[in-house]
């Protein structure tokens, strides 16, 4: 008799040898992965969170299904709450499992207060495309990746500054300041200026996130970003882009490179080389900038309201 149950994975179930085999159906790079070292690789990820479905009879316990989500604060939706794998033992498919374990985690999701999940998924996998079609999700983003972060000529009289640990009262100008820029990019953010500041603020509190700004020499807001260190599976650790902004009265100025530019200063003091960034599937003249400043789309996002 067995029973299959949905459990988040603590180490003794990732020290199973079906759970590694499983994942590694995902991420060929995981094959290469005695059990130690796979525990030892998901443990350098303190952020994600590994769950899936066991079988479990009088005898063993046997992983058929993998999924990997993290969550946080974000100013696209008050918590963002990302699933980078999912993935069902190919000797287990067709059964329905995969559809057990998103419902599994959509009501994971709901109990951060979450309204909509993201699915991460590669541009290749058409199969997965279909299932996810199937039940409801959406490709509304595309991932966009640069690796070798290569500093380019920039705009030499455009000033980027990191306002997240400033004093509060000047903290609080330069927010003040950004607020009609940042609700260009995202304007369902609160209109009343103390709700928008706190949120922001808690943005980068609690992300932890960094929120830079472009200014001239009368310090006028241009453009601004949130940024955050993070990891997941695909790219181990790099920048990832929440927000990317330029004042739709200031495009074309070179505004959008010194920011890319400050982040990927960044990175190289920590050691990173890669930067990430969600753009609107709708945002067509935003993606030749990013074309053109070298990244790539390296992946889809696929969402669900829930």
């Amino acid at each position: 008799m067995s029973n299959e149950i949905f459990v988040p994975f603590d180490e003794t179930i990732l020290r199973l040898p079906s759970c590694l085999t499983v994942h590694a159906q995902l991420h060929d790079h995981l094959s290469k992965f005695t059990s130690k070292d796979y525990v030892k690789y998901i443990q350098e990820f303190p952020r994600l969170h590994v769950c899936g479905i066991i079988r479990k009879t009088e005898s063993e316990t046997t992983v058929i299904a993998v999924a990997v989500y993290r969550y946080h604060s974000s100013s696209f939706d008050t918590i963002r709450f990302e699933i980078d794998d999912i993935v069902v033992d190919e000797k287990e498919r067709n059964h329905g499992l995969g559809t057990r374990l998103l419902r599994h985690l959509i009501e994971q999701a709901k109990q951060y207060g979450v309204t909509q999940i993201l699915v991460h998924c590669d541009p290749a996998n058409t199969n997965a495309h279909r299932w996810f079609f199937r039940h409801g999700l959406t490709i509304i983003v595309f991932e966009f990746y640069m690796k070798n972060l290569q500093i380019l000529p920039s705009n030499d009289q455009i000033r980027v500054i990191d306002i997240t640990e400033l004093p509060e009262e000047e903290n609080e100008k330069f927010l003040s300041s950004a607020q009609d820029v940042f609700r260009q990019l995202r304007p369902h953010l609160p209109t009343d200026s103390k709700q928008y500041i706190t949120q922001i603020r808690n943005i980068c509190r609690t992300g932890p996130a960094r929120m830079i700004v472009a200014i001239n020499e009368t310090n006028e807001i241009l453009g601004l970003s949130v940024y955050r260190f993070t990891e997941n599976m695909n790219f181990g650790k790099h920048i990832y882009c929440d927000d990317l902004v330029t004042n739709e009265q200031k495009r074309s100025s070179g505004v959008g490179r010194c920011l890319i530019n400050y982040m990927k200063n960044e990175g190289k003091k920590s050691g990173i080389d890669q930067l990430i960034l969600d753009s609107g599937c709708q945002r067509g003249r935003a993606h030749k900038f990013y074309h053109r400043e070298g990244f790539s789309i390296s992946q889809y996002g696929f969402f669900m309201s829930i």
